[in-house]
């Protein structure tokens, strides 16, 4: 069984290189990204897809990740979240913390080690 993630990351570069990452990890992981988090949160309310994690980005246009949170809870189904941003700013991890709906917050780039801390914590079944 696929591990099934959706990257939302106003850049592209940050999406592929997650991508690869996962790739190289020789798991079963299907990825689906965005650059555009109106429309993540649009193909989240009207597709029937679900998904194991939801990597997502703070700073980005039109829609930033904790205003992306505020509508996301407002949809019926739910979805591990997981803040992956470059902000190193304590307020932002504090602010995070304050989302009931996270379910952690880690600094880029991306490792190896954060995705799987990340799986064990949400106890997403994995097989290397």
């Amino acid at each position: 069984m696929k591990i099934k993630i959706l990257l939302i990351d106003d850049d592209i570069i940050c999406n592929m290189a997650n991508e690869r990452l996962m790739r190289s990890m020789e798991m079963a992981i299907e990825t689906k990204s965005f650059i555009d988090p109106t429309k993540a949160l649009l193909h989240l309310e009207e597709k029937k897809e679900n998904y194991d994690l939801v990597l997502l980005d703070i700073n980005m246009p039109k829609l930033n990740g904790w205003e992306f949170l505020d509508q996301y809870q407002t949809l019926e189904k739910r979805f591990p979240i997981v803040m992956l941003t470059s902000s190193i700013d304590a307020n932002d991890q504090k602010r995070a913390k304050s989302y009931k709906i996270l379910s952690g917050y880690y600094v880029k780039p991306l490792r190896k080690s954060d995705l799987l801390e990340i799986f064990n914590t949400l106890r997403i079944k994995f097989s290397s």
